[in-house]
């Protein structure tokens, strides 16, 4: 029972931690997985939020995510943010030493991404009947339950899910 206690009051003081550097006119974290070469870290990143990472599998979608939000760093820094990861592979905690972010609980203030969503969508399902010759290949394609992945980084990053209201 104490370390449940011990880790709520963790938490507390991370939440506040945050809340008062934001406050305070710290930047906007944003980590984004599935990030392909950052659509979603552009909209982010126009409206003046600090892009600190990304997990994406392609290789050269990591490398131009890196270059579109990482171009300016030293080198090394660099060469972190354009290596790509595999999200399954990938636990948070090793994201954050990777790209030495710092504490999970507090490195990071919001998480965007897309999961694939072709197990999902009816175009998707129509091509990988094609491919497979199966008409229910969508139910074990592996991609569909990559969402609970994301789950489990929001978990991991995210000390307030609903961080407005936290702070009122």
């Amino acid at each position: 029972m104490g370390n449940n206690r011990d880790a709520q009051r963790q938490r507390a003081k991370r939440r506040k931690a945050k809340l008062a550097r934001l406050r305070t006119g710290g930047t906007i974290r944003v980590l984004d997985l599935f990030a392909g070469c950052g659509g979603m870290s552009l909209g982010f990143a126009r409206e003046g939020f600090q892009i600190v990472g990304s997990v994406e599998h392609d290789d050269l979608a990591a490398l131009s995510h890196a270059i579109n939000f990482h171009r300016n760093d030293e080198p090394k820094k660099r060469e972190r943010h354009r290596k790509a990861r595999d999200i399954t592979a990938t636990t948070p905690a090793e994201l954050a030493a990777e790209l030495q972010l710092g504490d999970t609980a507090g490195c990071v203030d919001v998480i965007v991404g897309g999961p694939p969503c072709q197990s999902y969508a009816r175009v998707g399902r129509a091509k990988l009947r094609e491919v497979n010759d199966h008409p229910t290949a969508f139910k074990i394609d592996p991609r569909g339950n990559l969402y609970l992945r994301y789950l489990e980084y929001v978990r991991a990053f995210v000390t307030c899910p609903h961080m407005i209201r936290c702070g009122k």
